[in-house]
């Protein structure tokens, strides 16, 4: 993981030099943001939609936006965190306590996505709250660890499809590369021409029913998910391109 993280690093730096070289005789600005928040699962092993908050933690992130069009952007992100999940938590249902399934897997990823501000970012948008949309894709790396040694065999059918899917999952290899497509929207404020704060909701759908580990041992039928809920920082450097509306005659 730390061999990939510094490839993928490497990676965002020459984003940064690609875009830096575009600017130049370019007026459409480039904003460099660090971020902070958390990731939350989204899958069997939780019993509410919104996911697990008990075991979240802390994400960073660092990002790079080009502008291209007044209302849209190019932004490839950076982020490390983690995502986990322990059955034995919740007390309702009470089988949750009896299947007592967990897992914990770090989280490094690489996205790039289109962002649509509503705000003309080619006008002087400051000491503004703006909202924006983003949809785009990724990759995320990681390193999946499992337990379900904590199962009550004595209340569970051996012909369940629990104990059946279990036999099922224990089989199987889980991903260490998870292509994810995010998508989302956020809230922008605009301190001053260079300076900006955000918060941003992001979800990153999947095609994996492995990202906690477990399938055929809960709902196959639906696939894992995780989001990110994020806070960050950004400033806009070199030539910004505000063009400030003409004076009033």
């Amino acid at each position: 993981m730390y061999i990939i993280s510094n490839k993928y690093q490497l990676l965002l730096c020459c984003v940064i030099i690609s875009l830096s070289a575009l600017s130049q005789g370019n007026t459409r600005p480039i904003s460099i943001g660090l971020e902070t928040g958390t990731l939350v699962y989204q899958g069997d092993l939780v019993p509410s939609m919104s996911g697990s908050f008990k075991n979240s933690k802390l994400l960073y992130g660092i990002n790079v936006s080009k502008q291209f069009y007044p209302h849209f952007a190019i932004r490839a992100s950076l982020l490390k965190g983690q995502v986990s999940a322990d059955e034995s938590v919740y007390q309702d249902p009470s089988w949750r306590q009896l299947r007592a399934f967990q897992f914990s897997t770090p989280i490094t990823e690489f996205s790039t996505v289109i962002v649509f501000d509503f705000a003309d970012q080619s006008l002087d948008q400051t000491k503004r709250l703006t909202p924006y949309l983003f949809a785009g894709i990724g990759c995320s790396f990681l390193k999946i660890s499992r337990d379900w040694s904590r199962i009550n065999l004595g209340v569970f059918d051996p012909k369940s499809s629990t104990i059946l899917g279990l036999g099922i999952d224990t089989l199987k290899n889980t991903p260490k590369v998870l292509p994810v497509l995010p998508i989302g929207a956020g809230l922008r404020y605009a301190i001053n021409e260079r300076w900006s704060f955000n918060t941003e909701l992001g979800f990153r759908l999947t095609m994996s029913d492995y990202i906690d580990g477990f399938s055929k041992a809960g709902n196959s039928s639906a696939k894992d998910v995780y989001y990110a809920l994020k806070l960050g920082i950004s400033y806009q450097f070199g030539n910004n391109g505000i063009k400030c509306p003409p004076a009033k005659r």
